[in-house]
C-alpha cells in the first residue's frame, strides 16, 4: 500500500478548510430556518466568503490536478503543491485577526448611524461673536447666512435644517478658518471634509461647492491666504 503524502496533507487541509466554515456560519443558517433574527451581513462576511472560495477553489485544482496527472515530473509537482498551499493559506488569513483588523473596519456595515453633525460645543454668545465678526469683515454673505442659519449649520444634524452658510472667502482662506475654528474649540469630531464637502451645508462665494483637493493642497500651495491677519484677529478674540 503506497502513502502518498500529498494527499494525506490535503485530506487535512480540506477538513479544515470546511469545518472552519461549517462552525463559523452553521449557527446563522440555523437562525434563518426558525425565523429568528438573521443578519446576513454579521453572520455571512463577504470578503471571508471570497478569500474562502478562492482558496478551496485553487485547492480542488490542484488537487484534482495531482490525483489525474501521471507525469513524475518533480518541478510540477512542486508547483501544484505551492499552488495548493497558496489556497489553503487564503482560507486560513480569512480567520485571522489581522485580516478582520485590516479588511473588515473599511466596509460600511447596516445598522451603524453615519456621521451627521460636527458634535460641536461652542456657547452661543462665541458662535455670535464669531459670526458677526465674519459679517464685519466680509467674510461671510449676510445676505445668504443670517445668524440662526449659521448656528443651525455648525450645532444642528444636517438634514433637521434648511440653512446653508455661503463664505466669502476663496479656498486658502477657508482652509485657514477651518484650522482656526478647530483649535479654538477642539471639542468636535469636524473635519475639512465633513466641513465643506459631506453636509452640503457650506459654499464658495460663487454659490457652489468647495472642490475637495483645492482645500486639502491649499497650505502647500498659499502658505498664508489674503485674509490670514484677518482671521488671526477674529479667533484670537474668542479665545
Amino acid at each position: 500500500m503506497n502513502f502518498d503524502l500529498f494527499q494525506y496533507l490535503a485530506n487535512v487541509a480540506f477538513i479544515y478548510a470546511y469545518g472552519r466554515l461549517a462552525i463559523h456560519f452553521a449557527p446563522g443558517i440555523f437562525r434563518y430556518f426558525l425565523n429568528t433574527s438573521f443578519n446576513s451581513y454579521s453572520q455571512v462576511e463577504k470578503p471571508r466568503i471570497l478569500f474562502n472560495l478562492v482558496g478551496l477553489g485553487f485547492m480542488h485544482l490542484m488537487y484534482f490536478s495531482q490525483s489525474t496527472s501521471q507525469a513524475d515530473n518533480l518541478l510540477l509537482q512542486v508547483i501544484t503543491t505551492a499552488a495548493f498551499g497558496l489556497g489553503f493559506f487564503f482560507c486560513v488569513l480569512s480567520w485571522s485577526d489581522k485580516f478582520e483588523r485590516s479588511f473588515l473596519p473599511h466596509l460600511k456595515r447596516p445598522g451603524v448611524i453615519p456621521l451627521e453633525n460636527f458634535n460641536l460645543t461652542i456657547p452661543d454668545v462665541k458662535l455670535e461673536q464669531l459670526y458677526n465678526d465674519l459679517v464685519r469683515y466680509e467674510l461671510v454673505n449676510q445676505d445668504l447666512t443670517s445668524l440662526e442659519d449659521f448656528h443651525n449649520v455648525l450645532t444642528k444634524n444636517w438634514k433637521d435644517h434648511n440653512s446653508r452658510i455661503h463664505f466669502k472667502m476663496d479656498g486658502p482662506s477657508s482652509r485657514e478658518f477651518y484650522n482656526y475654528f478647530t483649535k479654538t474649540f477642539p471639542n468636535n469630531t469636524m473635519t475639512i471634509k465633513n466641513l465643506f464637502i459631506t453636509s452640503k451645508l457650506v459654499f464658495r462665494p460663487d454659490g457652489k461647492k468647495y472642490n475637495y483637493n483645492t482645500l486639502k493642497n491649499a497650505p502647500s500651495r498659499t502658505p498664508f491666504s489674503k485674509h490670514n491677519e484677518t482671521l488671526e484677529n477674529i479667533f484670537k478674540k474668542l479665545k
